[in-house]
């Protein structure tokens, strides 16, 4: 599986990672066939977002978490 790899602002590669297997009952493996940076990953890939740790866009969670939950 090729899989984009942050490495810093203006600084991205592709990366050869195994292929995923379903570990946990609410796992599901989906193929992607085309994507492209989002305007809001546009903040991380020019370094105005200090830590990608703490970046978390607002319209992707688990809903069970504490933070999703909060």
């Amino acid at each position: 599986m090729l899989a984009m790899n942050f490495r810093g602002p203006y600084r991205v590669r592709a990366d050869q990672k195994p292929d995923p297997v379903i570990e946990h009952p609410n796992d599901a493996i989906v193929r992607v066939t085309r994507s492209c940076i989002c305007d809001s990953d546009l903040h991380l890939y020019h370094g105005l977002v200090p830590d990608t740790r703490v970046g978390m866009t607002f319209n992707i969670f688990c809903g069970s978490c504490y933070f999703c939950q909060k």
